[in-house]
């Protein structure tokens, strides 16, 4: 494996909340294999086509008739990590593989709603190894695009989301992303009137000129500092984003890597408990009223303590399957190259 030429596609212009997990990724790609990042040639197309005919709109069938620009790559294995079907126009290259060996592609977001772009993705090179990050999405997957697809959990890097002591946890409680308004407002409530800080996501992106690995870094401090942090499906939380499946996101191995108790609730993906244990998720009922709830964080908090510690102990005994350094191996084992 360490003989072969290694190299991760990567479009450093990529700026959100959700390229720092998929930058980590990439970089631990790089630290095992003693590969090298490469950047495709940037397309020079006028803002204003290039916002109408981009993968998921509706002129992207446009982009055929756009003369595709030569580019040779060379290497025995060649990375895609896409955090969805849309970032990468392959689609606008031409012979870039003739001299690439190995090729794998691995999608974070693989939904129902993304398959005519997960469809030219597939199109753009015949890959060896398709890879999604959802387990639950692999039956419709295969029927939908006749095409063989593994699936390769999400991870963290273990150096960024570690636990700190309990007497440096300044954050009482925090939401991150996705929340529930009848559980935030009660949340907000309780924090208010028993002086605890409770810090919830206020924007929906970030600065231009903010790199999302800085965003990222800083997140995973704040997960580390907080007592408890709330997470939930995202079929609760956004029905209409997946339909058929309940996916297992990034945002539980980040807390839990953290050593941060997590309230909610869990997926129903059956890798789930495999992978996180059966007690990861202390289960919260968000249909009952504010009175109740109150009682439950008034519960929490005086037996946070008790909760860190089971969260510490889980993280001991299963940290290492949560670590992108194994799904390198996982990927390398399904690839036939360990």
């Amino acid at each position: 494996m360490m003989n072969l030429k290694h190299i991760v596609l990567t479009d450093p212009a990529l700026n959100g909340f959700e390229y720092g997990m998929l930058r980590d990724f990439e970089e631990e790609i790089i630290r095992v294999t003693s590969g090298h990042p490469v950047v495709m040639p940037k397309r020079k197309l006028p803002t204003f086509i290039e916002d109408r005919i981009g993968h998921g709109t509706r002129y992207s069938n446009l982009r055929k008739f756009i003369p595709k620009v030569e580019c040779d790559l060379k290497a025995d294995v060649l990375w895609l990590i896409l955090m969805g079907p849309e970032n990468f126009p392959l689609d606008l290259f031409k012979n870039w593989d003739r001299h690439v060996g190995v090729k794998i592609l691995y999608i974070f977001d693989t939904f129902e709603a993304q398959l005519p772009s997960i469809r030219r993705v597939l199109q753009s090179a015949k890959w060896d190894l398709a890879i999604t990050s959802f387990h639950g999405a692999l039956p419709f997957l295969e029927e939908q695009t006749q095409h063989k697809w593994y699936a390769v959990p999400q991870g963290v890097k273990l150096d960024r989301f570690k636990p700190v002591a309990k007497e440096e946890k300044l954050i009482s409680f925090s939401a991150y992303g996705r929340r529930l308004q009848n559980v935030h407002h009660s949340i907000k409530e309780y924090c208010l009137q028993t002086d605890k800080y409770y810090e919830y996501t206020t924007t929906t992106g970030l600065q231009p000129q903010l790199d999302p690995c800085e965003n990222y870094r800083q997140y995973a401090w704040h997960l580390a500092h907080s007592f408890f942090t709330f997470s939930w499906p995202v079929e609760l939380t956004n029905p209409k984003r997946v339909l058929t499946f309940s996916p297992m996101t990034c945002r539980w191995f980040e807390a839990a890597a953290s050593g941060t108790v997590i309230v909610g609730q869990a997926p129903k993906e059956p890798e789930f408990e495999k992978i996180f244990g059966s007690d990861l998720v202390i289960p919260i009922d968000y249909t009952q009223s504010q009175e109740h709830l109150k009682l439950i964080w008034e519960e929490l908090w005086e037996n946070r303590y008790i909760y860190f510690q089971s969260a510490l102990k889980n993280r001991e005994r299963l940290a290492d399957n949560w670590s992108w350094e194994t799904r390198v191996w996982e990927i390398f084992k399904l690839a036939n190259m360990t």
